[in-house]
């Protein structure tokens, strides 16, 4: 029999609330993305309140199980593959509702001193913070990542952590099925394209999961633990450190036992060297973290959007010159204006620490101008040469 804690995590109204944020957050242009039951948001949402009630009995019977993920391959810039693991969405609604539980009970002892990354109430932003300002103290710099980190996390170590951590035992058994979930049977190209990234049945937690980020950070408890006790100075978000230390000596140091430690859990971080993630950085060189740069400037520090973080957000705003994306997130002429600026205000919010703030609000600047120019020519086909001075300001060009 399930008690008050499963029944409470997977309530009716609990999975409600779940669904409706999920549909709210998931992009117009995503909805319709399907899991291994093909099933997409758009689908579910058509008769949300019989899925609903099903859900919730299969739940309250004993008789929910989590179905296979469904692979997607996104290629990168550098030729390789990005891959994201889709859970159906009746299995969303259920890890988005266990998250919720977990993050309520938990969320104080995953928010340690050194952890930034999906921890309520914490954000690239306070991330960033935290490293500049550790940074004006303690001026050489390790910085690393650990090895397709996700991907190799072992299971057994993580069950033992999570089992140590949620104290409420009639919850193990569902959050283990979720830590053992595997990608459904695809196409033999696809499958061959899944291996060469490493992925393997039995290791790791695929990413997709709502649940996966939780993970991340259940399986690093005690290694932060460890790094608060060993008095250094450092930030993770996820998978990316940052230390920072007095001296060479002391970064190599901390490189070093960090190595050991991480090898405690089957996890690895990359040798210092030339194009390596792990690198050192002395007081005058710049370092690079989260798409923020770390730079000397009159005799402190200061931060900087990156170049490439740059790119990624003129990319991130281009996107919505396109008419099909709009129209796929159901979006009218009459609402571009208030989106865009909802995206500018966002951004300038995010990034306000930046010494180059300026810099991007420039370029949103331009890039509402980009926007817009596609909507009404390449979507519109509408000849602004021929518009008068008038016409062009009423469409803000």
């Amino acid at each position: 029999m399930t008690t008050n804690a499963y029944r409470q995590a997977l309530s009716r109204a609990a999975l409600e609330d779940a669904w409706f944020r999920l549909y709210k957050k998931t992009k117009p242009s995503s909805r319709n993305t399907a899991g291994a039951d093909d099933v997409s948001i758009n689908d579910f949402e058509r008769d949300a309140k019989l899925h609903l009630s099903r859900l919730s009995k299969d739940i309250g019977q004993g008789t929910f199980r989590l179905s296979p993920l469904k692979p997607f391959l996104i290629p990168k810039q550098s030729g390789k593959d990005r891959l994201i693991c889709v859970p159906t969405v009746r299995d969303r609604i259920v890890q988005r509702a266990l998250l919720d539980f977990l993050a309520k009970k938990y969320g104080h002892v995953l928010a340690n001193k050194i952890s930034y990354g999906f921890v309520q109430n914490r954000s690239v932003k306070r991330a960033a913070e935290a490293a500049i300002f550790l940074r004006t103290k303690f001026r050489w710099a390790f910085k690393t990542d650990i090895t397709s980190f996700f991907d190799r996390i072992p299971r057994a170590q993580l069950i033992d952590a999570m089992r140590s951590l949620v104290k409420e035992k009639t919850l193990h058994p569902i959050l283990a099925e979720v830590i053992a979930s595997e990608i459904a049977p695809t196409s033999r190209s696809n499958e061959k394209r899944i291996r060469r990234l490493g992925v393997q049945d039995g290791l790791g937690v695929r990413q997709g999961m709502p649940l996966s980020p939780f993970f991340a950070n259940v399986i690093l408890i005690d290694f932060d633990k460890e790094v608060v006790q060993n008095k250094w100075k450092a930030v993770r978000y996820a998978d990316d450190l940052i230390f920072f230390s007095q001296s060479e000596t002391e970064c190599h140091d901390i490189a070093s036992q960090c190595k050991n430690m991480l090898a405690k859990l089957g996890l690895e971080i990359p040798a210092i060297g030339p194009d390596s993630k792990s690198s050192l950085h002395a007081p005058h060189d710049p370092v690079e973290f989260l798409g923020l740069s770390l730079a000397p400037a009159n005799g402190g520090y200061t931060l900087s959007l990156s170049s490439k973080q740059r790119d990624r957000i003129r990319n991130e705003m281009l996107a919505l010159g396109s008419i099909d994306e709009l129209v796929s997130r159901r979006l009218k002429l009459s609402d571009i204006g208030r989106v865009i600026a909802a995206k500018k205000a966002g951004y300038l919010a995010a990034y306000d620490v930046c010494n180059n703030l300026a810099e991007l609000e420039h370029d949103l600047i331009d890039m509402t101008h980009k926007v817009l120019r596609k909507i009404y020519v390449d979507g519109l086909h509408i000849d602004l040469e021929q518009l008068s001075p008038a016409a062009r300001r009423f469409l803000s060009i």
